[in-house]
């Protein structure tokens, strides 16, 4: 728990209730009104605690004129799928005639091209070159604490050997038959998105992972690196694929590698970022133009072994000069870092104690601005 934010008094909050049918709460409502509402289901009880602290936070209004700001109920992606995109015009519209800017949320890794200047949205990856002014980036939705979940909250540091180890457990090769098949449907997602102008911008049609094999294989020549590497042929098949020894094995790599490979999967984006830093592990991570969280607070070039994609043919040498420019200490002290750096900003709790606090400067600017007019 951050304590420190909560003598800041909650922001009202404006949203509407007749959006959708309580069905569709589960997939699309978003997390801060979830807290209020529910997700329309059954079970919510058995997880609702994990959501009370946006309570505190964000109160709801009835009434727009007061609110501090407006939120749009459900995922873009919702609007996109039930083809409702003018409920999110009229939305904004509304919002817009009592001088407010909305807030919407993006979810899953395919960017989208529904776009309007009087609405922010949030969103889990994006391109730096192309981003917008109306975009805010997101934490990667790491579900739990992993630190409490799998090690009781103890951080597990590591003493820096000689040798760096990295670490990887994930998808980088694919059986070639099943390869041919998603390159495939790439490409019929890519015409079929040209031919019907559908709002989802589809993947690259050759699937990320042939690049990270390559920067593995990469890796595992280099004499003065170590590696700690378990490729797998299924994505996410600790988690997706509901595997809980695999799950094991994943927490684990990461747990015993002095860094933790980080690079893009279908978005541009990368979950594995996330989960090193609540673990407490030094990501290395291959910046493919991304955006990355609070970039205006947090200077990540430092945090990371920061490889930029046009380097890649010199990662070994960048791995290297990193390890060997800290002492022991400074090794162990980057870790602890790592760790509050996620509890602070990146966790759901941070993340949103810092999001209601932009909230408030925009506010506060936004009063200034129209004293001065």
């Amino acid at each position: 728990m951050i304590d420190q934010y909560k003598i800041i008094p909650p922001l009202k909050i404006y949203t509407e209730k007749g959006h959708a049918d309580t069905k569709d709460w589960l997939k699309y409502l978003i997390h801060p009104i979830r807290a209020w509402w529910g997700d329309g289901t059954s079970e919510w009880k058995t997880w609702a605690l994990d959501f009370e602290f946006y309570k505190s936070l964000f109160v709801l209004t009835d009434e727009i004129v007061e609110s501090d700001a407006v939120f749009l109920p459900m995922t873009v992606n919702y609007y996109i799928d039930k083809n409702q995109l003018g409920l999110v015009n009229d939305f904004i519209s509304k919002s817009e005639a009592v001088g407010k800017i909305t807030y919407a949320w993006i979810d899953g890794d395919h960017q989208i091209l529904y776009d309007h200047p009087k609405c922010i949205f949030l969103k889990y990856s994006g391109y730096k070159s192309q981003l917008k002014h109306n975009e805010f980036i997101l934490s990667g939705d790491v579900k739990q604490d992993l630190l409490i979940e799998y090690f009781n909250g103890q951080l597990i540091t590591r003493n820096k050997n000689e040798y760096p180890l990295i670490g990887f457990d994930g998808i980088a090769t694919y059986p070639i038959f099943r390869l041919a098949g998603l390159i495939l449907k790439n490409i019929l997602t890519g015409l079929l998105h040209h031919s019907k102008s559908t709002q989802y911008v589809p993947n690259p049609v050759l699937p990320a992972l042939l690049k990270r094999k390559q920067i593995l294989n990469r890796l595992k020549v280099l004499k003065d690196i170590n590696t700690n590497f378990n490729i797998r042929n299924s994505f996410a098949f600790g988690t997706v694929g509901g595997n809980k020894n695999a799950r094991t094995e994943y927490i684990n790599n990461i747990i015993e590698s002095d860094y933790i490979l980080c690079y893009r999967g279908a978005a541009n984006y990368s979950l594995r970022f996330y989960e090193s830093l609540c673990l407490g592990r030094i990501p290395l991570f291959i910046d493919t133009d991304c955006k990355l969280p609070f970039e205006d607070q947090i200077n990540w070039s430092d945090i990371c072994i920061w490889v930029n994609a046009s380097e890649l043919t010199r990662i070994g040498e960048i791995v290297v000069d990193f390890h060997h420019s800290m002492t022991n200490n400074q090794f162990v002290e980057k870790q602890v870092y790592c760790r509050e750096l996620w509890v602070n900003y990146l966790s759901k709790e941070g993340f949103y104690n810092h999001f209601q606090m932009y909230l408030k400067n925009e506010l506060r600017d936004s009063i200034i601005a129209s004293h001065i007019k």
